[in-house]
């Protein structure tokens, strides 16, 4: 859950750099492109993770 907050926070940071005065104002930059892309890489890891089966579970099968 951790990974994908974090990917959540970059992803909104580089989007709204511009608009929150972090970015240098001249469009969408290659630092936000590259914020961007690993947020949302980092999100979806996240997501994969936390939903995943873990390790030794079993699955329930159909009651009989």
């Amino acid at each position: 859950m951790v990974v994908a907050a974090a990917g959540l926070v970059l992803l909104a940071l580089s989007v709204f750099a511009d608009p929150i005065g972090i970015g240098d104002g001249d469009g969408f930059g290659n630092r936000q492109v590259v914020g961007s892309v690993v947020g949302a890489l980092a999100l979806v890891a996240g997501l994969a993770l936390m939903y995943a089966p873990r390790r030794g579970e079993v699955e329930p099968g159909p009651e009989t």
